[in-house]
């Protein structure tokens, strides 16, 4: 969890301080090297063990998955938009969440579901939803992990660490769901009412992928 997450990227910066930069896959050796020279050691660690973890799951199981790519993200501090962006609402790519090391719900979300859509898990798998968490009036955002469209789902969290399924979440109350594409009401997929909603959430996406292609190192 947070304190593995933290002695690895202690241990990887202590990497990067000592030996030069190895092969790597998923972030690379030369992007590496240019987040170090620009942001220095310890960011460049946390990237480097990113780097790491997804190489070591790409042969894993759906499971096994989930698991470690949930725990590393809930590994990163949370912060709000205001304090860290000076924003009302904003979504922060993987890339930006991490090099901040912090960030509010809709960053756990969105960083989590690409990287288990680039260790080959099927986005179609794969919601954002959003609920309210009882006894709170801050609305949440969760990430759902369908194995089958009529499965359970399974619940991906950055206020409960723990993946539980859906029904044993009872302190959660889904209301809409997000795939990127269409918002929708969770319990009936009805999106009557929810054109202007929708609008501006698919905005708030193709602004997101566009960042995304543009802002890494």
């Amino acid at each position: 969890m947070t304190g593995l997450y933290r002695a690895a990227v202690l241990l990887c910066t202590l990497f990067f301080l000592t030996a030069s930069v190895s092969l790597d896959a998923y972030i690379g050796t030369r992007k590496l090297l240019r987040i170090r020279a620009k942001y220095g050691p310890f960011v460049a660690a946390r990237f480097k063990y990113l780097d790491e973890l997804v190489e070591s799951l790409k042969d894993a199981d759906p499971e096994r998955k989930l698991e470690e790519v949930n725990d590393f993200w809930n590994g990163v501090r949370y912060g709000s938009d205001r304090k860290v962006w000076g924003k009302k609402d904003y979504w922060a790519t993987p890339f930006e969440f991490l090099l901040k090391d912090r960030g509010d719900c809709e960053d756990y979300v969105i960083a989590k579901y690409f990287t288990l859509k680039d260790l080959g898990m099927d986005p179609k798998k794969l919601y954002f939803v959003y609920v309210r968490v009882k006894g709170k009036k801050r609305p949440h955002m969760v990430l759902a992990y369908y194995e089958k469209p009529d499965a359970e789902p399974l619940i991906l969290d950055s206020i409960n660490y723990r993946i539980f399924p859906a029904s044993r979440r009872r302190d959660i109350v889904p209301v809409y769901t997000f795939n990127g594409e269409l918002l929708e009401r969770f319990s009936t997929h009805s999106r009557d009412g929810l054109k202007e909603k929708n609008r501006k959430v698919r905005r708030k996406w193709e602004d997101l992928v566009q960042r995304m292609k543009r802002n890494e190192p």
